[in-house]
């Protein structure tokens, strides 16, 4: 339509400016009149078509290149080869190649327009390198077109580069690019490295204390390492060991902590010959050894085998107490044979926290077992009291009647509709069923029957098996797996056994069968009371850190290090064995340099007597703890020892991949330290590349419509000269 209308507008000029030149006296003053009149004719044509102009225009604004060197411990790694244009035949540390980068004359060939500026990242702390927090203040804060990372691609806090680099790359209106070079070798240096250290901050007095260790061998060849273990500075156990080439030695050592007080403990590797880093080559704790004084309470309804060995067991070990309630579907009351039994289950929060550990049996509601409040104080005294819990069903399934209750909400499994109420069969008539630890139960301390953990796997498949077990679909979301049917499985994998889950502040532990007494076949108590104590001190440990008359302290983690954040939970009672009821309760810091920091832990919701609140240190080593109670006289002291926060370790390889990745995500290229001139060369193309596009709308600029207008004027000029007016 466009095209037919600008031919016959054409066609028409043509015609009418023919017709008018025959027609006029003045012939010669006609034409240039007419000639005017076509051209501008011709120019609106033309205009109607909307004809644009695009003019490319060179950027010679200056650019900000910052250039991000990496000053974190890792870069001290002796692993990089001088080949950045020095003949420096030995081997340099990869912040000295940095240095070298930056100081490369091929940085002269740079295009002027370029400001350069060197950065250095993590100087001043070298052992905390939260490398995408610096990626990302020196992109967003400053004017920045493009920067250069040197850097090995090790962190040791914050976000992953990895994200923060792609986030900015999708915000609008930000264009810059990042280049990468990598420094430092794939592969690790020779080293022995011991990891895996767990040590308790409290031991019991003349208790083995076990003390998990793994140890990785990262020289080229199997390596022979002695391990130590020093209790106060004096030599308490050598242990030898051989360890191939790339892999790993999980040994443990065992101490019987012997003198109440403070003991220092190290576990170290002797330095072997050819060690490029023998820092990470120890670990050092603080431990506080004490008498043992746990309470713990067994309720069950009909006496079965697994009550009768726990029960002597416990009552043999001086440092348990433990009390007994029967709930009897045959007998008219509650009772027993013993001096450990109770006439009635606990009515207030004082009397049932004074338990650190309750095994719940195959215990119902109604006449003869829990009431709705009792399962309600259960459940708060766990939640709020920390006091650990055991769920142990049995065959005739009563404990399923507390799923209307408030302890299915600490219940760590799921039971279907089906088996709410029943047992499984554990196996066939010939055999029975068997436990088989998951990966967290292979690791787990709840789980280690075996003084080898290398051999505690085996262990656990040699024990006698179980002939019936409570049927559970799988573990809620929250909770740890420890240990799974053998062979009896459903939609969701294999049926959980042993499962664990913390709830509120304390622990709870699900076991789905009672047959754990018929470990004892031949070897008496070795393992099931093994088992059983594991599961009671584990359970007890966190509610017995500090302990005092009427209060007590916990606090996560068990082991703080500075800048990070500690939670406090301290249980308050009165003299008179009730929650206390203030708002608040006054917790005072002394830190090594004499400095006191003042804390109020505010009152938890419910009439439990627990108060709550967190703190950070800024200081490593043993900081004072003092509790004072809100109402009496009567104060909680305690220790608690910062650690310095993880460091970046030397020897580690390279993260060659994550720079990669990194210049990827940011529009840019990774090089190699020996390509400078690469590097200058594309930072000088992007350059290039920038130039500014302008297009011209003709149709509407203002010099066209001006000489439109001016045209307009000239015609009619013409026409009054050529006497058409």
């Amino acid at each position: 339509m466009i095209w037919l209308t600008s031919i016959l507008a054409g066609i028409g000029a043509l015609t009418i400016a023919t017709l008018n030149v025959r027609r006029s006296h003045r012939r010669g003053k006609t034409l240039v009149c007419e000639i005017v009149r076509c051209l501008l004719i011709f120019a609106a044509i033309i205009l109607f078509w909307r004809p644009e102009s695009t003019l490319n225009r060179d950027d010679r604004r200056p650019r900000r290149l910052v250039v991000m060197v990496d000053h974190s411990q890792s870069m001290s790694t002796v692993d990089s080869d001088s080949n950045t244009g020095h003949q420096t035949p030995e081997r340099i540390s990869r912040l000295e190649t940095a240095q070298r980068i930056t100081e490369d004359p091929r940085w002269k060939q740079l295009d002027r327009r370029w400001e350069l500026t060197i950065k250095k990242l993590f100087e001043e702390h070298p052992s905390e390198s939260d490398l995408g927090g610096a990626i990302d203040r020196v992109i967003s804060n400053e004017d920045v077109t493009a920067c250069v990372l040197l850097s090995d691609g090790d962190w040791n806090s914050g976000a992953s580069p990895l994200g923060v680099v792609q986030d900015l790359a999708i915000q609008e209106g930000r264009r810059f690019s990042l280049q990468s070079v990598a420094i430092g070798r794939p592969t690790r240096l020779p080293d022995l490295e011991l990891y895996g250290v767990s040590c308790p901050t409290i031991a019991v007095e003349d208790k083995p204390l076990r003390l998990p260790f793994t140890v990785a061998n990262w020289f080229p060849e199997s390596r022979t390492a002695m391990v130590q273990m020093r209790v106060d500075g004096a030599v308490e156990q050598e242990q030898q060991v051989t360890i191939a080439s790339g892999k790993r030695f999980d040994g443990s050592m065992r101490w019987t902590a012997t003198g109440e007080g403070q003991h220092s403990i190290e576990i170290s590797v002797v330095v072997a010959e050819g060690e490029s880093d023998a820092t990470n080559n120890q670990s050092a704790h603080q431990v506080d050894v004490r008498p043992e004084s746990l309470r713990v309470l067994i309720v069950e309804s009909k006496p079965r085998w697994e009550f009768r060995y726990l029960r002597n067991a416990l009552i043999r070990d001086p440092g348990i107490e433990v009390s007994t309630l029967l709930f009897h579907p045959t007998l008219e009351t509650v009772g027993g044979g013993g001096s450990d039994y109770l006439e009635s289950f606990p009515n207030s929060v004082a009397e049932l926290a004074e338990y650190d550990v309750i095994f719940l049996g195959d215990v119902g509601t109604g006449e003869h077992g829990l009431s709705e409040a009792h399962c309600q104080l259960l459940a708060g005294t766990v939640a709020e009291q920390a006091t650990g819990i055991v769920l142990m069903p049995g065959p005739d399934g009563r404990q399923s009647e507390l799923s209307a209750t408030k302890i299915e909400s600490l219940t760590p499994v799921v039971f279907d509709g089906s088996s709410r109420s029943s047992a499984g069969a554990a196996s066939t008539a010939e055999s029975t069923g068997k436990f088989a630890l998951t990966e967290s139960g292979r690791s787990s301390l709840l789980t280690q029957l075996s003084d080898q953990p290398a051999d505690n796997w085996k262990l656990w498949q040699s024990l006698p098996g179980f002939q019936w077990f409570a049927s559970a679909t799988r573990g809620k979301t929250g909770s740890e797996v420890l240990a799974v049917h053998a062979d009896a499985a459903n939609q969701f994998g294999r049926l959980p056994l042993l499962v664990t889950r913390r709830y509120g502040a304390g622990k709870v532990l699900w076991m789905a069968t009672d047959s754990a007494w018929r470990w004892r076949m031949g070897v008496e108590d070795k393992y099931h009371y093994r088992f059983w104590g594991q599961v009671i001190r584990w359970m007890a440990y966190g509610r017995n850190m500090a302990v005092g008359e009427s209060m007590r302290l916990i606090y996560q983690p068990e082991t703080p290090t500075v800048a990070s954040s500690l939670s406090l939970r301290a249980s308050v009672m009165t003299s008179s064995g009730e929650p206390s009821s203030e708002e608040s309760v006054e917790l005072t810091i002394e830190a090594p340099d004499q400095s006191r920091q003042i804390i109020r832990l505010t009152s938890s919701p419910g009439d439990w007597g627990t108060f709550v609140g967190e703190t950070s240190f800024s200081q490593t080593g043993l900081h004072g703890v003092t509790l004072q109670h809100p109402s009496e006289n009567e104060t909680l002291k305690t220790q608690i020892l910062v650690q310095g926060r993880a460091v970046e370790a030397i020897g580690r390889p390279a993260r060659i991949d994550v720079m990669n990745d990194l210049a990827r995500l940011g529009h840019g290229q990774a090089f190699q330290p020996n390509q400078v001139d690469s590097l200058v060369e594309l930072l000088n193309s992007q350059l290039n590349q920038n130039q500014q596009t302008q297009t011209i709308r003709l149709w509407q600029h203002p010099l066209i419509l001006l000489g439109m207008v001016a045209g307009l004027s000239l015609f009619w000029v013409l026409r009054k000269w050529a006497g058409a007016l």
